[in-house]
């Protein structure tokens, strides 16, 4: 299990690097074009959703770290970290939902014809890590085995 502990911490590591690079690069050179490394589209409060993003990766690298520590001890940690991968999982779902299913929805055959695997947005590779996570929290025990 500790293996498994490693493996959420290390993917919630690279989840907050790689929101923290979106956010800060949407900060010193904002993008135009939707793309992996932008954060173009609908704002929430005010804000694009990558800092929400981080602030979620940053949640579960917290966590996942903390539990990390202390696996031998405590297993209290186990249900905040699902709590915290789901969450990100819907909100990371519901962006890339926004940004690239209604899209295509709404515009059908066409939205085929220009869609480039380079334009799908940040939030959409996020929800797959996010997903990773998630699934990997699942597999955690949450009762200490005898």
């Amino acid at each position: 299990m500790k293996k498994l502990s490693v493996s959420i911490f290390i993917l919630s590591v690279i989840g907050t690097l790689f929101a923290g690079s979106v956010t800060l690069r949407q900060y010193i050179a904002p993008a135009t074009e939707p793309g992996i490394f932008s954060c173009v589209g609908f704002k929430i409060f005010g804000m694009s959703p990558c800092p929400y993003g981080l602030a979620l990766f940053f949640i579960l690298a917290l966590l996942s770290g903390w539990h990390l520590r202390i696996f031998t001890n405590n297993l209290k940690l186990v249900w905040p970290l699902r709590l915290a991968g789901i969450a990100g999982v819907i909100f990371a779902g519901w962006v890339g939902w926004r940004e690239l299913v209604a899209p295509a929805l709404a515009l059908g055959p066409a939205y085929w014809e220009i869609f480039s695997i380079a334009h799908v947005p940040a939030c959409v590779w996020g929800f797959f890590v996010f997903l990773a996570v998630a699934i990997l929290t699942w597999c955690l025990p949450s009762k200490r085995i005898v």
